[in-house]
């Protein structure tokens, strides 16, 4: 094996992390046991992370588009005002909710 070559774990090791959420001390345990070195585990531990954090992520982008939507739409519908007795469901009632969404998304995006 080159010096440049590292060993990472493998996709199926990591997918079981994942399903059975075991903490990244544990892990780190478990790959110097089987012989991994410092900068393999560190590795190890990004890939790990990277697709822990992948659902997140997605539900995020979700959430954020969502929010966007309906903010978009609530202050446009409140503006032309098409129904003058829905009005106040317009602008008081989902652009509140709109921007929980969108919060929620961001939140989910940046932890």
């Amino acid at each position: 094996m080159d010096d440049k070559e590292k060993k990472v774990a493998d996709d199926s090791r990591i997918k079981y992390w994942v399903d059975e959420h075991i903490p990244v001390n544990e892990i780190e345990k478990e790959l110097s046991e089987v012989g991994f070195s410092e900068d393999e585990i560190a590795e190890s531990i990004r890939a790990y992370k990277k697709v822990k954090n992948a659902g997140k992520h997605s539900i995020g982008i979700t959430c954020v588009i969502i929010g966007a939507v309906m903010g978009f739409s609530s202050c446009l519908l409140a503006i032309l005002n098409p129904v003058s007795a829905l009005f106040d469901v317009f602008l008081y009632g989902i652009t509140p909710i709109a921007i929980l969404v969108l919060f929620v998304g961001l939140y989910f995006l940046f932890e």
